[in-house]
């Protein structure tokens, strides 16, 4: 059984002193730029992460030149190389994580950080039976359930591409122990499903889903180190956008 779908995950270092400018000059001038707006040094870092890491995963197992690798996005927003449709990539992050899902088709993924928020926002992005399940379930697990439950809703409509224009409530996720199901879609009882979830545990303080059409999910994360990242980044990308 062959596992399509693979996952890597980032934690953004604390420290004041890492050096991420190497590894920027390597990204495209729109990244940069984007990047060079952020006011707080680890949102910077955080958008150096996600290009960087997309971009090692791919350089590492094929022959091109990181300088060609352009990047499109379709009418709703979701990412993609423009010259390899094949190549299906899905990035998140929350707090200290960066997470990646990568597939030969489309797959989503989110993680969440665990903060106190008012439940009642549910009733405004939730479908009714959703809001049952958080209801029947014992207050002390409440928060921690919104959450998984948010992070499986985020990763299949990232999974669907359709960004925005997809309602949270348009359709209904299913909660049983570990294991998650789209229940029903625009309405409609979900008779045979075309997506499979799998919930990853980072953390207590951190919830993440990942959508995909294959139910054969890995087991773990591929954890990567954020300097031992952009130093591979700099090692397989080569050349020096900035400076050219």
């Amino acid at each position: 059984m062959r596992v399509l779908v693979r996952i890597y995950g980032v934690k953004i270092p604390k420290s004041p002193g890492v050096n991420y400018h190497e590894a920027l000059n390597r990204l495209s001038e729109e990244r940069r730029n984007r990047t060079l707006r952020f006011v707080r040094k680890d949102d910077r870092i955080r958008s150096v992460i996600a290009e960087a890491l997309v971009r090692t995963l791919f350089l590492r197992d094929h022959q091109v030149d990181n300088e060609s690798l352009r990047f499109t996005v379709n009418s709703y927003g979701k990412p993609s190389l423009a010259a390899y449709p094949d190549y299906h990539y899905n990035l998140s992050h929350s707090g200290d994580y960066v997470l990646c899902a990568v597939d030969s088709r489309p797959s989503g993924i989110d993680v969440e950080e665990i903060k106190p928020i008012d439940l009642t926002i549910a009733d405004r992005f939730f479908s009714g039976a959703e809001n049952r399940q958080i209801r029947e379930i014992p207050k002390d697990r409440r928060i921690g359930y919104f959450y998984q439950l948010w992070t499986a809703k985020e990763s299949y409509i990232k999974f669907r591409g359709n960004g925005l224009s997809m309602p949270l409530n348009s359709f209904s996720i299913r909660i049983d122990d570990d294991h998650i199901e789209l229940s029903e879609q625009d309405g409609c009882l979900v008779q045979e499903p075309d997506c499979y979830f799998k919930a990853f545990e980072i953390s207590p303080q951190y919830k993440a889903t990942l959508c995909s059409e294959s139910p054969n999910h890995p087991g773990t994360i591929e954890w990567m180190d954020c300097l031992d990242l952009f130093k591979k980044f700099v090692e397989v990308s080569g050349g020096n956008y900035a400076t050219r």
